[in-house]
Formats: C-alpha cells, sequence, structure tokens
C-alpha cells in the first residue's frame, strides 16, 4: 500500500463519517457509493503502481509512461470523491445536529486531506512523466473539479 491507497482509504472515511451523520436518503446513498468506489480504488491504486514498479524493471521508457499515466487517474478519481464529500460537508453544515458537528467536521477534515494527498501525488507523477500536454489535461481537469465541477 502507498500514497494514493491512502489517499483513497481517508476519502473513504469521510464519505463513511458524513454518511452517518446526514439526514437526507439520496445524499447518504450517494455518500455510501463514493465510499464503496474509493474502497476499490484502495486495491486498483495498488495494482497499477506495481505495474509501473515492474515497467520500470524492463527498462521500457514507452511502457514506464504508458502505466504511469493509468496510475496518475487513480489520485485523480481520488481526488474528485474528495472533492465531491468536502461539497458535501459543506452542504451539511446547517442540518446536521449539533451533537454530530464533530463528526462533520471530521468528515471535511479527512476530505480535505485525501484531496491533499492526491494532488500531491499526481503533481508528483506528472513531474516523472514528462509530458507537457497530458500535465496540461490533468491539471485542467483537478481545477475544474477543485472550483466544483464534481460529478
Amino acid at each position: 500500500m502507498g500514497g494514493g491507497s491512502a489517499a483513497a482509504l481517508t476519502a473513504a472515511l469521510s464519505a463513511a463519517l458524513l454518511e452517518k451523520v446526514v439526514t437526507r436518503p439520496r445524499l447518504a446513498q450517494r455518500l455510501r457509493r463514493r465510499r464503496q468506489v474509493c474502497t476499490q480504488l484502495i486495491h486498483r491504486d495498488a495494482r497499477m503502481f506495481a505495474r509501473v514498479i515492474e515497467a520500470t524493471r524492463t527498462s521500457n521508457p514507452r511502457a514506464v509512461q504508458r502505466r504511469l499515466k493509468a496510475a496518475t487517474d487513480v489520485p485523480c478519481r481520488v481526488f474528485e470523491h474528495a472533492q465531491a464529500v468536502q461539497q458535501a460537508c459543506r452542504a451539511a453544515r446547517r442540518s446536521v445536529k449539533p451533537q454530530l458537528q464533530s463528526d462533520l467536521r471530521c468528515a471535511l477534515a479527512l476530505a480535505e486531506a485525501a484531496g491533499a494527498s492526491a494532488r500531491v501525488l499526481i503533481q508528483t507523477n506528472l513531474a516523472w512523466l514528462k509530458d507537457a500536454a497530458y500535465a496540461r489535461r490533468v491539471r485542467r481537469r483537478l481545477h475544474s473539479m477543485a472550483q466544483g465541477h464534481v460529478r
């Protein structure tokens, strides 16, 4: 397990914690789905990065590039889910009971940590790739998600 798996786990925990305190069933259902996806991303990150390491041992730069781009998708997806949970936390502030506000704040802190961790991993991978066009596309995607354009 590496950084991407840890970020995915953190995003899953934030979604689970918020799911516990929200009162709207549809929101709880969306959070449950995000939690499930992030849990799957924990394992996907480990598999994808193992493939990157395997490719580095073959001394095939194109294979490394392909696999690193595929591996970069995992923290991008974690970032997206973390942003969505942050938005949901902010939107739920008024509807969450006062005695559960501490859980809400913990969920927000975890979602922020997951997003920040995912961003660091993405930036590291982009620097390693040295593909300016791909980096611009990924950065635009992150910027769009950070501005609230999350699925």
